[in-house]
């Protein structure tokens, strides 16, 4: 069997520590270089996401100004007097026997009308 002598001390001071140092400093390079690029990568990630939030909240900016113009169409007081007098026959009774009360009066279809207009 073949034995392995441990190192001495004295082997230990002849290691060139300057090589090893520099060969520290160049690992520790290296790493603040990968470090350097996974920041940037992540901040053009960032930026892309920021860019696209922006473009989002204009057109929900948009749509909700266009639902809010719809919506005051669709709920203008002519417009839904003129639907409940035309089309679902509504009737307003305003007279000071009642009191200036507005009474809406529905009057109901018969079943085998309905189905002789279709």
């Amino acid at each position: 069997m073949v034995s392995q002598k441990l190192p001495s001390l004295g082997q230990f001071s002849s290691v060139n520590w300057r090589g090893l140092l520099a060969l520290l400093l160049l690992v520790i390079v290296l790493i603040s270089l990968i470090a350097i690029i996974l920041v940037q990568h992540q901040v053009r990630h960032l930026e892309t996401q920021y860019a696209r939030a922006l473009k989002q909240e204009v057109a929900l900016h948009e749509e909700h100004g266009k639902l809010t113009l719809e919506k005051h169409h669709l709920t203008a007081l002519a417009r839904v007097e003129h639907i409940a007098r035309t089309e679902l026959k509504m009737t307003l009774d305003k007279t000071p026997e009642n009191h200036n009360a507005q009474t809406i009066i529905l009057e109901k279809k018969d079943a085998s009308a309905v189905e002789h207009q279709n």
